[in-house]
């Protein structure tokens, strides 16, 4: 037996060495606390580590979304830009023939203008359906043979049927605002200066 003072320095010391391994295994848990088993993502086998991949996006906010929110922006707008142009090419009831669902001459200017002024990637033709898919059918191909005939460079531009209703309005409506607009239309030219007659005026009396 050992006396009772080398029993209490060898109980000392194995408190201290279990103590010390504690300490260790916590700083080892605390240095490390996103180690996590493998998983697999997308057929790869990977580390999987979300405490770390939380801290690098903390750490990098906001860019993370600045990207994705600013191509749901420019796609928004681009869907806005894609209808504006389709109502624009919308040929509607007014633009044929009730009876034979061939091209007025409004038709056929239409037709000319997309073909030949729109923006190449903007010259699809979009024909209005009707309560008849055969008068519908009609139209389409009155559209294509005029479009077929006017096509520059072998290209014949896309014709094609819609939902899209195409709300003009009347012609005599039309040219009653631009008679008003010119009608009440002021001279082109610039009003007297009331300073200056009074410069002048103020020179002419002086002694």
């Amino acid at each position: 037996m050992y006396p009772a003072w080398m029993e209490a320095m060898r109980m000392t010391r194995l408190w201290a060495v279990a103590s010390l391994a504690l300490v260790s295994a916590a700083v080892a848990v605390a240095a490390q606390p996103c180690m996590r088993s493998t998983h697999l993502h997308q057929g790869t086998l990977k580390r999987g580590s979300d405490c770390e991949a939380a801290f690098h996006e903390n750490h990098m906010w906001p860019q993370q979304y600045i990207g994705p929110s600013r191509r749901g922006i420019c796609q928004s707008f681009d869907t806005m830009i894609a209808n504006g142009w389709r109502q624009h090419h919308v040929m509607g009831q007014h633009y044929f023939d009730r009876n034979t669902n061939e091209l007025t001459e409004s038709g056929q200017m239409k037709v000319h203008w997309i073909l030949t002024q729109a923006p190449p990637n903007r010259r699809t033709i979009y024909i209005e359906r009707t309560r008849s898919a055969e008068e519908t059918a009609d139209r389409v191909a009155a559209v294509q043979e005029l479009a077929s005939a006017l096509a520059t460079g072998g290209t014949v531009p896309e014709v094609r049927e819609t939902y899209v209703r195409d709300y003009g309005h009347p012609a005599i409506g039309v040219d009653a605002v631009f008679t008003g607009f010119r009608a009440n239309q002021m001279a082109p030219m610039l009003p007297p200066s009331a300073t200056g007659a009074g410069a002048g005026g103020g020179a002419a009396a002086a002694p």
